[in-house]
């Protein structure tokens, strides 16, 4: 027999902290996706699943939704609200209060941030079929789409915690679930779905379902990236949307730059200065670019004595020609005749990678500086690879979004030597419109 499907619960109501000033003024569900808030996406998706009653749980900013979603009529919808205010009832406690606008004894519940491509009615005859007081939808992520939190085997849901890691967690919790007002019963007005979550299944109350394709959220601007693409595959981002995104991501390093990293590397400079060191910058690409200026910055405005094997075409050819590729910085670095007052200073975004055979000339250079007693310094993006493994300071530029590493790698290398060169431990001499009155 086939079941009606329920009124939906969307929980709607929690900040998008990991998004920074992109949601600080509006909430995560109205983010703007392929040009339109993502809410408009996410009703018109459940409305062709066959849902006609939703109930959207908000609290942050929340009068902004109701403006937007009004009546839900133009998504073939009938919405009501379930507004917490200013109260932090958690995502369990924001769902106990929304079941007051519930017409049935059980809802589907989706996460505000969610976009699910899975089908609904099957998951809800599943859960019609199970007597048990909740199912929770699954997903076989192998740590793709962030950490793996259930243990799934049989068709059953073994184990489910979101705090510890466990190899034999292979699946997620994908988004979709079901609960009946029996699930929520008893429980105080505030509390998290997870702990509920985990309280049924130690009770056998827990019924799991496995889904074959995998999810999209709002909550992150690789996810949001990923979405767009989803939506309009081949198709690029909107010109505006696309430039939001990218200074909200900006912004985003910016307030979790490592500070005290930076004034570790003012403090080795100062010191190489102090001693009569020298600082030799390597990098490729990009970063070569950026060493030209920065050696030029450093002598003129810190009165440290720099260099760079990229402002001699000549030799580095010769020795790239001669020496080979890989050798031809550490080669360099020799011929300089570095030593244990000098220092090495990288700009890369991945860093050198030995293991992966990548930069190799900046992984053999930094084994001789090592070698000779010189100290590393250096700013990097991602995981800063052998960069940050052996430097004495390192600065790894945040990743907001994986695909935009490399422009905003080389662009905070920029301002990361901007500042330590103004530093006032630094700076020797005034810079030239900062001296003009």
């Amino acid at each position: 027999m086939s079941h009606p499907l329920p009124p939906l619960v969307i929980l709607a109501g929690g900040k998008a902290t990991r998004l920074g000033d992109l949601a600080k003024n509006i909430p995560k569900s109205l983010l703007s996706v392929r040009g339109e808030p993502f809410l408009a996406h996410q009703l018109r998706r459940v409305a062709a699943e066959g849902v006609r009653e939703v109930v959207l749980a908000i609290g942050h900013l929340g009068q902004a939704i109701r403006d937007f979603a009004g009546d839900g009529g133009r998504f073939g919808l009938a919405l009501r609200y379930s507004d917490e205010g200013d109260q932090r009832l958690g995502t369990g406690g924001a769902l106990l209060k929304a079941f007051d606008q519930v017409t049935a004894e059980a809802a589907l519940v989706l996460y505000g941030d969610s976009y699910l491509d899975c089908s609904y009615r099957p998951v809800w005859e599943a859960f019609a079929a199970s007597g048990k007081k909740a199912l929770m939808t699954v997903w076989r992520n192998d740590n793709r789409l962030g950490a793996s939190n259930i243990r799934f085997e049989d068709g059953r849901i073994v184990a489910y915690d979101k705090t510890t890691r466990d190899l034999r967690f292979r699946h997620i919790d994908y988004g979709l679930s079901v609960l009946s007002r029996a699930a929520l019963a008893g429980q105080a007005e505030a509390f998290d779905l997870a702990d509920r979550f985990a309280r049924l299944l130690d009770k056998g109350d827990l019924v799991g379902y496995e889904v074959d394709r995998r999810f999209f959220e709002v909550g992150s601007f690789s996810g949001i990236a990923d979405l767009e693409r989803h939506l309009h595959p081949g198709g690029p981002m909107s010109a505006s949307d696309y430039t939001t995104a990218y200074l909200a991501e900006a912004i985003a390093i910016l307030n979790t730059i490592d500070a005290q990293a930076i004034d570790a590397i003012v403090n080795h400079i100062a010191d190489i200065r102090a001693n009569g060191g020298r600082l030799f910058f390597l990098g490729v690409g990009g970063g070569a670019g950026n060493c030209s200026h920065a050696v030029n910055d450093f002598r003129k405005i810190a009165g440290v004595e720099s260099y760079s094997p990229a402002d001699n075409v000549s030799e580095l050819t010769a020795r790239i020609n001669d020496d080979g590729w890989d050798s031809s910085f550490a080669n360099w670095l020799l011929g300089s005749r570095i030593g244990p007052k000098d220092g090495v200073f990288v700009f890369s975004v991945g860093g050198g990678n030995a293991e992966k055979k990548v930069s190799m000339n900046i992984v053999m250079a930094l084994e001789a500086a090592r070698a000779a007693g010189a100290r590393i310094l250096g700013v990097v993006g991602r995981d800063g690879g052998t960069t940050a493994k052996l430097a004495d300071a390192c600065v790894v530029v945040p990743t907001v979004n994986p695909m935009t590493i490399t422009p905003h790698t080389e662009a905070f290398q920029a301002v990361v030597w901007h500042l330590v060169v103004t530093h006032p431990r630094l700076k020797h001499r005034e810079t030239k419109w900062e001296s003009v009155r």
